[in-house]
């Protein structure tokens, strides 16, 4: 199992979901050394990052700029995946991202 990305409610109510039964998500992940990645370098793979309405932006031109820069196609659906939830994300109060890792 990878890390799913959740689009959840502030009570937790799960709105939107990219499941990752092929552990995709993580080759998405830049190394955690990268200060480029303001976001990103910090999901855990093995618990739970949430990410609010200040941060979405950033994780979205993360995701973007790790889109452009993969060269397998699966990895790229995957994240193209990804990107359109979380996008759908924007300006919406009381709506986070979460990456739950395994």
């Amino acid at each position: 199992m990878g890390i799913d990305v959740r689009v959840e409610t502030e009570s937790g109510e799960v709105q939107d979901e990219v499941l990752d039964d092929n552990n995709l998500t993580e080759k998405l992940l830049p190394d955690r050394e990268d200060a480029t990645s303001p976001c990103l370098r910090f999901v855990d793979p093995f618990g739970d990052t949430l990410f609010n309405q200040i941060q979405i932006p950033f994780v979205i031109t993360e995701l973007e700029k790790r889109l452009r820069g993969s060269a397998k196609a699966d990895v790229k659906t995957h994240c193209e995946a990804i990107l359109k939830v979380v996008t759908a994300t924007v300006g919406e109060e009381h709506t986070y991202v979460r990456f739950s890792g395994e």
